[in-house]
């Protein structure tokens, strides 16, 4: 009779010296093992000291000249098209995406990018409701009322931060560079 109670007692020292080396030793003798995670996917939950997610994007909207509407005259000449941005930065995002052009389909749908000279922009930042932003490159109209103006301005203004736009020229000058009012500079006059 006395076995019989010491073989329930065996075991369950046995599990629970089993259920301990695996989930790791404190002895000096045996370092832990850890394993590595095996997916390099997004964790799906934020952590609790930070409020943006890693691999966190927004949508943002992105205005291109649509050039059926710009031979006939029709309103809208510009027309918005979506993408996705990597938060803070999402205003110098959208103007990423902006001087990457249309997509092969949007192209197809007839929407252009008119860079009216520039090749990028740069010195973009906001400041009490204004956008400030800096063409590179060259800056020149053509004589067309058509510019990259028509596509900065409803690109950024979208942002709830953002009532003005002021586009400065390569040189750093613009039309009315203070103030809260929107402003181009002179070269992209028609």
């Amino acid at each position: 009779m006395r076995h019989t109670k010491r073989i329930p007692l065996i075991i369950g020292l046995l599990l629970a010296s089993s259920a301990t080396a695996a989930c790791g030793s404190s002895s000096p003798d045996t370092a832990p093992t850890t394993t590595a995670p095996t997916t390099t996917q997004p964790s799906t939950t934020s952590p609790t000291t930070t409020t943006t997610r890693v691999g966190a994007t927004s949508t943002v909207q992105v205005w291109f000249l649509d050039g059926e509407h710009a031979r006939t005259g029709e309103e809208p000449l510009f027309r918005a098209v979506q993408r996705t941005v990597t938060p803070p930065a999402v205003a110098a995002g959208a103007m990423n995406a902006l001087f990457a052009g249309p997509t092969a389909a949007e192209k197809a749908e007839g929407l252009q990018l008119i860079l009216s000279g520039a090749t990028g922009y740069s010195q973009l930042h906001i400041e009490n409701s204004v956008a400030y932003v800096r063409l590179e490159g060259g800056c020149s109209s053509g004589g067309s009322t058509m510019t990259i103006a028509g596509e900065i301005m409803p690109t950024l203004k979208q942002f709830a931060s953002v009532d003005y736009v002021k586009i400065y020229a390569p040189d750093g000058t613009t039309e009315t560079p203070t103030g809260l009012s929107d402003s181009i500079p002179f070269c992209l006059e028609p």
